[in-house]
């Protein structure tokens, strides 16, 4: 059972160039990212604003290509009719209906039932093949996969550059783990993100699909919070992802922001 992929969280442009596009009295920004560039081998970029109308979406794809620009992302408003006309206007790819969910930690809020699951902590600087099997089925319902553009090689490979740098403390400050005969059948990644205990990569084998594992793997990350001293838990999930949605509800979580996340790959 695949619980979570969360690719919001998997880097942070080591650095990034910013261009500005001029629009009528406005100016609209636009962000190279360089990790992302080098890694897939082409010049990606991110458009910052979250609301543009479709003119101002077509300048802003124009002066992308004038800076060589194969590939953009957009986190636009889904509240936004005006937006989400101007992405399907401009041929925008949906690639994700991103969902972060929260939740408090004090006591008003109790955290998910472990379901007698011994979650431990995983020490190794560098993933065995059971962790990176389960990062790369987390990954079933991100945008880097659901876009058939990007290649199925370069999709295993950012999952499991994602699960080692997170064995190597690099993107999380904690690997959790449950074993079955030896065996790691479930796993969720954590750290301390600007005061919250947050989720970045959750998930559980296949075959343990109906034993209440996710519910211990929430459980664990909620308690590893707590004793961090931390006051609030955070997960960004893909809305496409029903069992991982209704699995945050259902341990405390409320939907607290939505992105409607599209590519735009530039001729």
């Amino acid at each position: 059972m695949v619980i979570e992929d969360v690719d919001g969280s998997l880097y942070k442009p080591l650095r990034a160039g910013f261009y500005r596009a001029k629009i009528d009295t406005d100016i609209v920004q636009f962000q190279i990212l360089d990790w992302d560039s080098a890694f897939f081998g082409m010049t990606i970029a991110e458009i910052l604003p979250n609301r543009l109308a479709t003119r101002e979406l077509e300048q802003v794809i124009a002066h992308m290509k004038n800076a060589g620009v194969k590939l953009a992302y957009w986190a636009s408003a889904p509240d936004d009719e005006e937006s989400q006309r101007a992405a399907r206007a401009c041929h925008g790819f949906l690639a994700d209906k991103k969902t972060t969910f929260v939740m408090e930690l004090g006591p008003g809020n109790p955290p998910a039932r472990s379901s007698g699951w011994l979650v431990e902590e995983y020490t190794d600087a560098v993933p065995n093949n059971e962790l990176e099997s389960l990062a790369v089925e987390a990954g079933i319902y991100s945008r880097f996969r659901m876009d058939s553009r990007i290649s199925e090689e370069k999709f295993v490979e950012l999952y499991k550059l994602w699960i080692l740098n997170s064995t190597n403390r690099r993107m999380a400050d904690a690997v959790l783990v449950v074993r079955r005969g030896g065996r790691i059948v479930g796993m969720v990644t954590v750290k301390d993100e600007n005061g919250a205990g947050d989720i970045g990569l959750i998930a559980a084998d296949a075959g343990m699909r109906g034993n209440k594992l996710g519910f211990s793997l929430v459980h664990a990350a909620q308690e590893w919070a707590r004793k961090k001293g931390l006051k609030r838990a955070q997960v960004v999930t893909q809305g496409e992802n029903i069992a991982a949605c209704k699995l945050y509800e259902k341990c405390g979580y409320r939907a607290a922001k939505t992105e409607n996340f599209y590519h735009f790959w530039i001729p």
